[in-house]
């Protein structure tokens, strides 16, 4: 009995450990939600909304010399010799 016992010990004190990880994970998850669902019933969303600094402003960028360069292209080739 006393080998057995020696045997799984290891295996429940790793089985402990992921229940006792996974369990501080999803509850630091609901109370996050929580915390997100609370400031958004505090903030209306009309004040969120008039906000127009935080809109994404969407600009054309120019290709970078990587881009323009033969290791860019991926039509490169090597010399073997």
């Amino acid at each position: 009995m006393m080998d057995l016992l020696r045997a799984l010990l290891p295996s429940i004190c790793v089985g402990l450990l992921f229940w006792y990880v996974m369990r501080n994970i999803l509850r630091a998850d609901r109370t996050e939600r929580e915390q997100i669902d609370k400031f958004y019933s505090e903030h209306e969303v009309s004040e969120l909304g008039d906000n127009h600094e935080s809109d994404v402003k969407l600009t054309a960028t120019k290709p970078s010399d990587y881009e323009k360069s033969e290791h860019g292209k991926g039509d490169a080739t090597r010399s073997h010799g």
